[in-house]
Order: C-alpha cells, then structure tokens, then sequence
C-alpha cells in the first residue's frame, strides 16, 4: 500500500489560538466523515494548504485543505496523478478521500512515518522518478487544471505556446526596453523559432521535484514522493529538466546535484543545454506576459528575473 509520509516537523505551523483550534475542529469533522475515530491531532507545517495529522483506532492520516478558500480546487489534479504515477511504479500516497464540505476543497492522505536513515543521492531519485512520471498516459480522464489556456490537445497547445511568444516579439511589444533591449529581439526571436525543431514527447510533471517532497525508506530505498499540488502536462521529461536548470542557475542546488537529476533522467547535459537554455529564454518571457495579464502584483518579481536571465542567455551566445 501507497502512503503520505508527512516529515515530523513543527516548522511553519499554525500557533496555537483561535485559527488552530478551527483548523483542527475541521481536519478532525473531514475525518469523521470517512470513518475515522480521531483520538489525536497535530498541526503540521503548511502554507498553501493547512495540513494536521489525525490518528485513530486503525487510522493515520493526514488532512490537506486550502489556506484560501478562494483558491482554485487543485485536489482532484493531484488525486489523479497520484493514482497515475502509482500506476508505473512511483511510490507515491495512497488518497483515502478527495471532496468538499461546506464548499471547502479537501484531500485526505495515509500517513506513516520516515525512515530514519536520509536518501542517498536525491537528485537521482528525483531524475528516475521525471523520467517514469512523463511515461503516465495522459488521456481523457485527466482533469482540466492540468492543461494550459490553449486546450488538451498536448502537441498543439505546444504549437500555440510556442507561436504565441515568437509573435509577441514584434516592434509593439511592451517588455521592449523593460525587459530586453530592443536591438536583442531578432536573437530571441531566433531562439523560439528554433524550437519549432523539437519533436517532443508530451507528458505529466510533478513540477515541484526536490529533496524536500521525498520521504525515506531507507537510504537505498526507493523513496515515496509526495506533494503533487502542482502537478502539470507538457514537454517531457524537459518540463522538469528545465525547472531544475534554473534551480541550478539560480544557485538554489548544486551543479552536482543537477548532474545527478540529469543522470536519473537519462539526458546528456553538454547536448542538453542549448535546448535548455531556449526553454529558458520562452519561460522568462511567457511568466512576464502571463503576470501582465493575470497577476500584476507579480509582474515587476517576473520582469527583473527575465532581464537577468535573458542577459545572462544572451551574453553566452
């Protein structure tokens, strides 16, 4: 059997007090409804979503909700692709009951405790696991949220992605001279065309591989990954190779551990890179176009991480 692995950790949790007491009052009414005899409780770390721990007679398991009841219900994305990835050898949580109360969004999870003894070389693990989970079928039963705004077709979403940005780039495009300088358009323009060589696979990503969501089961074991609250489709494996690229660019792990994620993938990083760094170059500009739209409190965050790193990409061609 699949189980959550919570690591025991107070770290982030609410403090005891009137919006403890309602979270627990809560978790404890969500297990009730499934059966549980909750005879315990602890608050453990969370902030997206609160998280507590219940225990019973014959059951331990963990109660996930949103922090923010108006945050969209991403329960039903992450029960799927936790189903999925089990499917083809991920050890993953086992989902006891994903559903809503009084309109609150909520996904219950089996608890067991880690391993003592840390995983050896996670990086590893974690390029096996973005390796195994682009092999899970996405078909019709997969839920919208996992799809972008240019539909479920994966290939052809791609296409529109893709066509998207290198139109953007035309002599009216506002993140001229915000973002880049407008004598260096042609080169970019010339880095997403080049894309259009690509012939990818399309598949599903966890989107959030790191240490932090494996849980050992000893040192040489395989590890159960959790926390698929972002979980996503699109190029695979090169989504979460790229992800982890910028990890490593932006000094938030090691060269080595990027070499050992690019290991467990499979992927050689000297031929890898250019089409990385071109990954790269449509991420800095979709996230600045998709703040502008959507999110203008992001926006100047997303600007001032593109201007750094399209320069960066620029200055090394």
């Amino acid at each position: 059997m699949h189980a959550q692995i919570v690591q025991p950790t107070t770290a982030g949790a609410s403090p005891a007090g009137p919006d403890h007491d309602r979270e627990v009052a809560l978790a404890m009414r969500i297990a009730r409804l499934h059966g549980a005899d909750v005879r315990g409780t602890t608050v453990l770390a969370g902030v997206v979503n609160r998280v507590v721990r219940v225990v019973g007679d014959g059951t331990d398991w963990v109660v996930r909700f949103p922090a923010d009841r108006r945050r969209p219900d991403e329960f039903p994305a992450e029960t799927w692709a936790i189903s999925r990835a089990a499917a083809v050898g991920i050890p993953s949580p086992g989902v006891v009951a994903c559903g809503r109360l009084d309109e609150l969004p909520y996904l219950v999870l089996e608890h067991v405790e880690a391993a003592a003894e840390p995983v050896r070389r996670p990086w590893c693990w974690l390029g096996r696991y973005a390796a195994t989970i682009a092999t899970v079928p996405v078909d019709a039963t997969a839920p919208d949220s996992l799809f972008s705004r240019f539909g479920r077709d994966l290939p052809a979403a791609w296409r529109q992605h893709l066509e998207y940005n290198i139109e953007a780039l035309g002599d009216d495009d506002p993140l001229a001279g915000t973002v880049y300088r407008p004598e260096d358009a042609p080169q970019l323009r010339a880095e997403l065309k080049a894309l259009r060589a690509e012939r990818f696979r399309f598949g599903l990503a966890h989107a959030d591989l790191a240490p932090r969501n494996l849980v050992s089961r000893g040192a040489d074991e395989a590890p159960v990954l959790i926390d698929w609250g972002n979980v996503t489709t699109g190029p695979a494996p090169w989504t979460e190779l790229h992800r982890v690229h910028q990890m490593a660019v932006d000094g938030a792990i090691t060269p080595a551990d990027f070499c050992d994620f690019a290991e467990g993938v499979d992927v050689d990083l000297v031929t890898a890179r250019p089409l990385l760094e071109r990954l790269s170059v449509l991420s800095h500009l979709d996230l600045v176009r998709w703040a502008r739209d959507q999110r203008p409190e992001l926006t100047p965050t997303y600007e001032d991480a593109a201007r750094r790193g399209l320069r960066r990409i620029l200055d090394t061609l």
